[in-house]
């Protein structure tokens, strides 16, 4: 219990505090009620660059991707290009040790610019076109396959030796609409293994998979492994290959507010290299390399949005507070209603309430607690937007975002002008 809680008036000269867990780690309040990231005040950001803005801490993305390493080792870490990705972003990840999991050619040539090894990068989703495929193949990419028919046609463009990721599909996962993969310990995921050996040109590279979506607990990833060992004793017995590597992909989850489940990289990496272990040994079968390719649990807690407040009004117990852009989307599992947020750039004295944030663009409702004298033209950081958030904003033209280090400011993204949205 803190004093605040004993003495409820205190709140009212009282800061909320920054989550370590949900806001970035150089995240500090500084005077006039300001909030300082990376070493640079937001509300300096908000006037220079305008506003809906996004900030990503370069540290913070440098930091996650460290503990990732560190907890699974040299080339079994790939952040995932679906969280967003820029040539900046693509860097720090890079200079961190990690490989990178791209959906398209322009993805891949942003990676091999930013300094990804071409032996570490893989080309993964569905609806991959022959100009995707073909950049795989020419600088040497892994290529993620979903069908039989898949297979065939990597095959056919394939100039040089290409290696292949077979997508497989765990049970929990295919109780779901499947949209992309074979079912594990199918016939179609054993006549995509024979597709793979068949022509020559193609080896296989290891089983890929995806878990599920913002996932704190072990469970889900260990039922997992037991099927996807399970498949590769199949194809050990049957076609006399050794599956090399098994990746359990991303869907990680990304604290958003005080009290989330979030993701323990260290025991989660311990348990599951103790899992492959037992499972392979259990079925006999050599042990396949583990990797795991994150996004949004490396990105998320980077990112900041700063925005507007374009209404204020009572309602019964608290208030509604319009933003000016609100927040954007984030991908595959939403979080609206979930992020924290405050009031930034101003001192206020006045007591906390809980209020209902309405986001203009998307009418998306959360929950959060602001001042009660908060008023239309302040300035609201919100947490938590650094994975798919930046990649996929409303506002019109995009928002632009920094990255900012050590009291360093970098344009990302600019904000594109009104002539050049009019041409």
């Amino acid at each position: 219990m803190t004093l605040a809680d004993i003495l409820p008036s205190l709140r009212i000269a009282l800061r909320p505090p920054l989550d370590p867990s949900v806001w970035p780690v150089s995240a500090r309040w500084v005077g006039h009620g300001d909030l300082q990231i990376g070493g640079v005040r937001a509300g300096k950001l908000a006037g220079s660059y305008g506003t809906p803005l996004h900030i990503l801490d370069e540290r913070d993305v440098r930091e996650r991707s460290a503990e990732y390493l560190r907890a699974f080792g040299e080339r079994a870490v790939s952040y995932s290009a679906r969280a967003g990705l820029t040539l900046e972003t693509a860097k720090w990840v890079a200079s961190s040790g990690l490989g990178c999991r791209v959906s398209s050619a322009a993805e891949l040539r942003i990676a091999l610019t930013a300094g990804v090894p071409a032996s570490e990068i893989v080309l993964g989703g569905a609806g991959k076109s022959l100009a995707d495929l073909d950049a795989a193949n020419a600088c040497g990419a892994a290529v993620v396959a979903g069908s039989v028919a898949e297979v065939a046609l990597i095959a056919s463009r394939a100039v040089l030796s290409q290696r292949v990721w077979l997508r497989v599909v765990p049970a929990r996962m295919g109780r779901r609409r499947i949209r992309y993969g074979l079912k594990c310990g199918t016939g179609p995921a054993l006549a995509a293994v024979a597709a793979i050996r068949s022509p020559g040109n193609l080896d296989l590279a290891g089983l890929d998979c995806d878990c599920g979506h913002q996932l704190s607990r072990f469970q889900p990833f260990e039922s997992s492994v037991r099927e996807v060992l399970g498949v590769a004793t199949v194809v050990r017995s049957r076609y006399g290959v050794t599956v090399p590597a098994v990746n359990l992909g991303g869907g990680h989850a990304a604290s958003y507010r005080c009290g989330d489940d979030g993701f323990a990289v260290g025991a989660f990496a311990s348990r599951a290299r103790a899992m492959v272990h037992l499972s392979a040994e259990y079925f006999g079968i050599s042990e396949p390399r583990l990797t795991v390719s994150p996004g949004r649990s490396i990105m998320s807690r980077a990112g900041v949005t700063l925005t507007r407040v374009a209404a204020v009004s009572s309602n019964l117990g608290g208030l509604t507070v319009s933003l000016d852009e609100g927040v954007p989307g984030c991908g595959a599992a939403p979080c609206s209603g979930r992020h924290s947020m405050v009031l930034v750039g101003r001192e206020s004295r006045a007591a906390l309430r809980p209020a209902t944030v309405v986001e203009t663009l998307g009418q998306t409702r959360t929950a959060a607690e602001l001042p009660e004298d908060i008023e239309p033209g302040d300035l609201v950081a919100i947490a938590g937007t650094g994975g798919y958030h930046y990649a996929d904003s409303p506002s019109v033209g995009g928002a632009a975002v920094l990255g900012v280090s050590d009291g360093m400011v970098r344009t990302i993204k600019r904000r594109p002008t009104l002539e050049e949205l009019a041409s």
